[in-house]
Parts: C-alpha cells; sequence; structure tokens
C-alpha cells in the first residue's frame, strides 16, 4: 500500500484513509465477521449490526456479543449497547499531540469523515472505534459520565499528507468555504449589514470583508485563513526568479490582486525580464460630453472605445504602482505588458518559470489575480515542474504574444502568408492535434484554446462517460450539453473493463459489479428553473428540443450526487425582509461580484483507482471557452498522488456544501423535508446507518466507493 493510503480492518470495522495535501478523507466500513464481500446488497442493515453490540462484564471489562446473548426489553436489545458512530482521534506523530475529532464527544453518524486541518507533509495516525451510548450503571457513571462512549480496541491507521513543495506538481486550493461558521465565529465582529434588492427581491445580507478588517493583526489573520497557502504559495513561485538570469512570462485575465501586482513589480526591480499578456477588449459606443452626445460637423455621433471592466480594472491596477527608479517605472509601463485583443476573452491565468532563458516550471490553474479569487470563490493553483510541459506553455505564449486572431475565417478559403496571421485556433491544434481515446497511463498532456471545434469537449465527455468507479466534476457555469448527456444516463461498466485499483481488493469486486458508479457535480449556484426552461424552448426553435437535457433532467439519477454553493439561510422561505437574528450566521466575503462560491473547473475520473484521470486548468468546459477563448487544460493520466490531492479537496468543498443546501432545502417554504441529522442531536437508533445499507441509496454507493 502507499504510504499515504493505508487500510487497516479488524473482523468487523475497516478504515481506509485517502490523504491529499491539507485534507484527509477516511472511508470507514462495517461487515458480518462470515461475509467477504462488502459491497453484496444482500449485506442488510441487521446482517451488519449482527455481533457489533457491546455489553460489559461484571468487571466492567468491554466483550463483544451477540443480540440474542443480550437482555431484552420489549423483544429489543438494550438501547445503550446499540452503535451510534464512531470515534476518531488524531495524533500528529511529529510533536505528539493528540486530537479528538468528535465535536463536543458526540459521535460521527456517518460512514465517511473529512479531516480538514492538517498540515502538508505531516505523517498522522488516526485511531477509529465505535461508539455506544453510555450504559446508565458503569464505570463510567462516577464523575462527570459522558453520555457517548467509545469501546472495542481502535483501528489504527497512518497517513503522510503530500508536500505541494517538493514533487512534481505541486497542487494548492484556497478555503473556497468564506461562507462557513468557522468564518462567522473567528470574524464575525467585523460584520456589516446590506440591505439590497438583488432580483427585484429585498431582502438583508451581510459581509465580513477581510480587507475592510481595521486591525491589521486580525486582517492578516483573515486573509491567511482564507486563502489557506494559495495566494502563499503563488508568491513564493514569483519569488524564485531572483535576478536578471530569471525571465517571467505571464497571461492574466483579471489582474488586480496588490500583492501580486507588487511581487511583479518586484522582480521587475529585481532586474527580472517580466513580460504579461493580459485581457483587453472593449466596444465603440457614442461618446458623449455634460450628457450630450457628441457629433461631428456633419451631425454624425462620434463614437469612442471604452473598455470593458475587467480591462479597465487591470489597467489602474497596472497605473497605481510606482518605482524608486524612474528607469524601473519606464520598464513596467512600456516593456512589461503585451495586449491581448483579438480573442474573444484572454482566459488564461498561467505563469512560467525561465532561467537564462530556459523554462523549467509552470503555474496554471483557475486561480485569477484578484482578491476575490485567493479569499472568496474556490480556486487552485498547479504548479508543474517539468521542463517539457513549461516548453510547451512557452511555444504558445509567444505565439500569444504577437497577438493573433483567434479563429479562422470560416469557408473564406484564404490562406496565410505569413505566419504571425495564422489564428489560434489553427495554431493550438498544430500544437496539440485532438486526442483519439484515453490518454496513455503516466502522461500530461496540454491542450490550449481557442480551437476549430468542439470536438475536445466531446473528448471530455467521452472520458466522463468511460468512468467505472467515480466522477468528481465541478462547473463553475453550468453543465454543457455533451457533458450533460453523460450525466442524463446511468453508468453501468461493461464486465469486460477491467480496471487496476490500488488502496484494496475489495474495490476490484466491486468494480465489476452493476450500479455502483457515483458522480459528484459541484456548482457555484443552484440552477434556474425559468432558465432551464428558457433555453429548452430556444433548443426546440432550432429543433433540437429532443436532444436538450439539463440538471433538471440528470439531477432525477441516482448515480448523479449534487451539490451548489450556499451558506445556511437562517430562515425560512418568504420571510426576505427580515435579517437573521443570529450574529454567527454565515457570511460571505462581498469580494465577489459574479462567481460567489466555485470557481475551479476540474474533473476527475476514476479517482481511487490506479489510473485515474484528472483534467484542470482554466477553461469551463463549455462551447465557449473551447472554440473561442484563449485558454489552457492539463490532463494528468495515471498520477494517484494528485488524483488523492484533488479528491479530497473535491470532497471538502462537496460536503461543506451538499449539508447547507439540504439543510437549506428543509427550512424552504412549504417543505416537508426533515432537517438533515448534521444539524441535530444525536440519533439514538440505528436509523442513522439505514441509508448506508440500503442498496437504491447514493449513500450505499458512497460506503461503497469509500471503503
Amino acid at each position: 500500500n502507499n504510504k499515504d493510503e493505508i487500510e487497516e480492518r479488524e473482523q468487523r470495522l475497516s478504515v481506509h484513509a485517502i490523504a491529499g495535501t491539507r485534507v484527509v478523507i477516511l472511508g470507514l466500513n462495517l461487515k458480518r465477521k462470515d461475509d467477504e464481500s462488502d459491497s453484496s446488497p444482500s449485506t442488510t442493515l441487521s446482517a451488519m449490526l449482527s455481533g457489533l453490540t457491546v455489553a460489559e462484564d461484571a468487571n466492567g471489562a468491554d466483550r463483544a456479543a451477540t443480540e440474542s446473548s443480550l437482555p431484552e426489553k420489549n423483544g429489543q436489545p438494550p438501547s445503550h449497547d446499540m452503535l451510534v458512530g464512531f470515534a476518531i482521534d488524531r495524533r500528529d506523530i511529529s510533536s505528539g499531540k493528540s486530537t479528538s475529532l468528535n465535536f463536543d464527544g458526540r459521535p460521527i453518524q456517518k460512514f465517511h469523515y473529512g479531516d480538514y486541518t492538517v498540515e502538508p507533509g505531516h505523517q498522522y495516525e488516526y485511531s477509529v472505534r465505535r461508539m455506544i451510548k453510555a450504559p446508565s450503571r458503569s464505570r463510567y457513571s462516577f464523575f462527570s459520565r459522558p453520555k457517548y462512549v467509545a469501546v472495542g480496541s481502535p483501528l489504527v491507521v497512518t497517513v503522510t499528507t503530500e508536500d505541494p513543495s517538493t514533487s512534481k506538481h505541486g497542487v494548492y486550493f484556497n478555503r473556497g468555504a468564506a461562507g462557513s461558521q468557522a468564518y462567522a465565529e473567528k470574524f464575525g465582529e467585523f460584520r456589516k449589514w446590506h440591505r439590497v434588492n438583488k432580483y427585484g427581491t429585498p431582502h438583508w445580507t451581510s459581509t465580513i470583508n477581510p480587507l475592510t478588517i481595521p486591525d491589521p493583526a486580525k486582517k492578516k489573520e483573515a486573509c491567511t485563513w482564507l486563502s489557506r497557502g494559495l495566494e502563499e504559495a503563488l508568491l513564493e513561485f514569483i519569488s524564485q526568479a531572483k535576478d536578471s538570469s530569471w525571465q517571467l512570462r505571464v497571461t492574466a485575465y483579471e489582474f488586480t490582486h496588490k500583492e501580486v501586482i507588487h511581487a511583479f513589480a518586484a522582480a521587475v526591480e529585481r532586474g527580472v525580464d517580466v513580460k504579461i499578456i493580459h485581457h483587453v477588449k472593449g466596444s465603440h459606443r457614442p461618446k458623449t460630453r455634460y450628457n450630450d452626445v457628441v457629433k461631428d460637423k456633419d451631425g454624425k455621433v462620434v463614437k469612442e472605445w471604452v473598455p470593458d471592466k475587467t480591462t479597465s480594472d487591470t489597467q489602474r491596477a497596472i497605473d497605481a504602482v510606482g518605482f524608486q527608479s524612474l528607469d524601473h517605472a519606464r520598464i513596467w509601463h512600456h516593456d512589461t505588458f503585451i495586449e491581448r485583443h483579438t480573442s474573444s476573452i484572454m482566459h488564461n491565468k498561467f505563469i512560467i518559470l525561465l532561467r537564462d532563458g530556459k523554462p523549467v516550471q509552470v503555474w496554471t490553474g483557475s486561480t485569477n489575480f484578484t482578491e476575490s479569487a485567493f479569499y472568496g470563490q474556490s480556486n487552485v493553483g498547479h504548479i508543474v515542474r517539468d521542463e517539457g510541459i513549461a516548453q510547451q506553455y512557452l511555444t504558445y505564449w509567444n505565439k500569444l504574444a504577437l497577438d493573433p486572431p483567434g479563429r479562422s475565417k470560416r469557408h473564406s478559403g484564404s490562406s496565410h502568408d505569413e505566419e504571425d496571421a495564422v489564428p489560434m485556433d489553427e495554431i493550438n491544434e498544430q500544437l496539440q492535434p485532438d486526442p483519439a481515446g484515453a490518454q496513455p497511463h503516466d502522461s500530461i498532456t496540454v491542450f490550449f484554446s481557442p480551437r476549430k471545434t468542439s470536438d475536445l469537449l466531446d473528448w471530455y465527455a467521452d472520458r466522463m462517460g468511460d468512468a467505472t468507479d467515480s466522477v468528481h466534476f465541478t462547473a463553475a457555469f453550468g453543465v454543457s450539453q455533451p457533458l450533460a448527456h453523460v450525466l442524463n444516463h446511468d453508468g453501468k461498466p461493461s464486465p469486460s473493463h477491467e480496471v487496476g485499483v490500488r488502496r484494496s481488493p475489495r474495490i476490484a469486486r466491486r468494480i465489476k459489479t452493476d450500479d455502483k458508479l457515483l458522480r459528484y457535480i459541484l456548482l457555484d449556484s443552484q440552477p434556474s428553473e425559468h432558465s432551464s426552461e428558457k433555453s429548452r424552448a430556444s433548443a426546440e426553435k432550432k429543433g433540437r428540443g429532443n436532444d436538450y437535457c439539463d440538471y433538471f433532467d440528470f439531477k432525477k439519477l441516482n448515480s448523479n450526487r449534487i451539490a451548489y454553493g450556499a451558506v445556511l439561510s437562517g430562515r425560512k422561505e418568504g420571510v426576505e425582509d427580515v435579517a437573521p437574528s443570529s450574529e454567527r450566521s454565515e457570511a460571505l466575503t462581498g469580494l465577489s461580484t459574479f462567481v460567489d462560491f466555485v470557481h475551479t473547473k476540474f474533473m476527475v475520473i476514476d479517482a481511487l483507482t490506479d489510473n485515474p484521470t484528472i483534467i484542470t486548468g482554466s477553461a469551463n468546459f463549455s462551447i465557449a471557452s473551447t472554440e473561442q477563448n484563449d485558454e489552457n487544460m492539463l490532463v494528468i493520466q495515471g498520477d494517484t498522488a494528485v488524483a488523492d490531492a484533488y479528491f479530497t479537496e473535491f470532497m471538502r468543498l462537496f460536503d461543506h456544501f451538499y449539508s447547507r443546501d439540504k439543510r437549506n432545502e428543509s427550512l424552504g417554504k412549504g417543505s416537508k423535508s426533515p432537517r438533515p441529522r448534521a444539524w441535530i442531536d444525536v440519533v439514538e437508533d440505528d436509523s442513522w446507518m439505514k441509508p448506508y445499507f440500503d442498496p437504491s441509496n447514493q449513500l450505499f454507493r458512497e460506503r461503497v466507493l469509500l471503503s
């Protein structure tokens, strides 16, 4: 087994640990003594509980007993012997510090647990025990008796988290969960209330903006907590360029974050050769003066070029930088920046690090150079320390710097006499043609956009459709039609399709069965039925109505587990003009104006196998990002460490938002849904376990997937 994914098991309890950089996921499972199959639908809850209750002998020692050997009351075994959850303790091996992961001593009542407080490059030991309700007469009764107690020998697993600063791939996620109870508890004293009128409905909202915190120490603490190493990693990447022997080649869509801009300015002052291609777009509008439209002598309206907001914000940030040396100021303003006009959107955000003209590393991902990217919405920065990959990015950057047109002139029949006139879609397909089939194991492939067709998007959909185990997919701007069609069909692995599975031979047996595929989809916001109806009507007008599908179609499938960004509502729907009473209610930073929650663009396919596929970068898996925008995507095949980093971070964000979605649904107008178990007291019967052992329930699939 890998050092970061070790499995230990008792007769009836097993633990499977998956370690990323700052997250460890523990998959728990129970089975009968004589049951070798962990996923058989015949493994009922009652069978799993047989032999799992714990009684005490006369000397107070724990002993296992079958249900039939325990005294009954009304035909039922004693309630205090019922398994009510798990106790999990963590020990940092280097420091020896031990921590209980059970909040307020309560049992963990689910079959996977995410530890989000680990540090990169550390070794941890986890101890897992079963918990029962404390017996009324026992050795636990003498002093301050706990309500629940851990029993039995602990099951121990040891893991080592990934160190992104030393490996070939360095993967960094920010917090991406600013709207959390933890953030409100830490920094709620700096909350500001606002009455807003969004979509015609007035309501109260609050923000906790870290940049407006008056206390410098608290401001830094809040920014550090939200960035969670992402901003620090980017600044460290830039700082590697020490002197004039280094070069930085950059692309930037949004470019307003002061710390990042100052880092590039400081590099210029160190003598580093810095070149930054940035998005410049706008439109010609009627010129006005004193609120009157300006006309020429012939009476025609005079038009002027007006930059879009992204362009104007970037220019203001560039102009705001000052230098002690006039020479450095001239270099910054005249020799550093290259405008990209001719694409639909210059949506890249990558940095190439070169030494003596030789590319050595590249930084890429979803992170724009803005405050909201680091301190608000979820984002990822991905370093590839590979000279060959860095060279591919440099070749692309050099073409992009010439500002060629993004798209070919379709059906024009024109030829290009000079290489500089070749449009980017042709250049990109020359650099990396559209693939056919899955990529080779242990490979990294780079794809650049725009492209001539959307075939690459179809290829992404094909890879999703090939999944035999799991899909973990983030979609900031909705789900495009090729991917929606895949999600609208329950995946059933072909019996002939073998996948090598690491961690446990039990998963190999499970993959050969049908109906075990589980696809996780994380959206930025809950889709609108009104928007769906408009899109469907538009498709019908174009004669494509029968082929159209979206969230409202594929959400019905049991193989799709879906969450979307949200904060805890704190009030019933329909009471919009009343502020929540709790000052600890969750609040965003207020830094994001368009995407509040999920801005990542990645997909992990069959994450827990020995040949996972990771697709990540700047593109939103859309037609526009494939055919029109300047974009870049990495396809990483077979790297289990990278898969673990993305998988664990995905599960952290998914669990955070899913629990809020369900609770908010239960508080919605006319809702008959019970409050989710995560937000109420401990359940002291076996009902909390039933979904995990019901083959028709998604939690059954999840337990099997993670076990």
